[in-house]
């Protein structure tokens, strides 16, 4: 079973993705969305190296759930806008602010 760790990466990596497709798409949210892709790719890099440590004072697994919860707040504000999508964006904020808690409690405790 992966950590909360290990999740929380692949969830960085795939908003990371998801930021970079959305910014080809549009072109007026581009930097913005190149931007976050970026900080996504490093915390899910540097919380690969050490899921246990710190940047300064910040635990890498807060700062991790921080953006996790951050990306489901976006995700959320995606489906107020665009009821195609509505379901499934509503869906993955669930799974991000879930695995965010999880993440920023026990980073290396594993789901039951």
């Amino acid at each position: 079973m992966p950590t909360h760790a290990e999740l929380a990466t692949r969830l960085l990596q795939d908003a990371a993705e998801f930021f970079i497709m959305l910014g080809e798409q549009n072109p007026p949210l581009l930097d913005q969305m190149t931007e976050n892709a970026s900080v996504f790719k490093q915390m899910a890099e540097i919380l690969t190296q050490d899921p246990g440590g710190q940047l300064g004072d910040a635990p890498n697994a807060t700062l991790a759930g921080k953006l996790l919860k951050d990306a489901a707040v976006f995700f959320t504000t995606l489906s107020e806008q665009n009821p195609a999508i509505k379901d499934q964006m509503l869906e993955n904020a669930n799974v991000y602010r879930q695995i965010g808690d999880l993440v920023t409690q026990n980073p290396l405790g594993v789901l039951n």
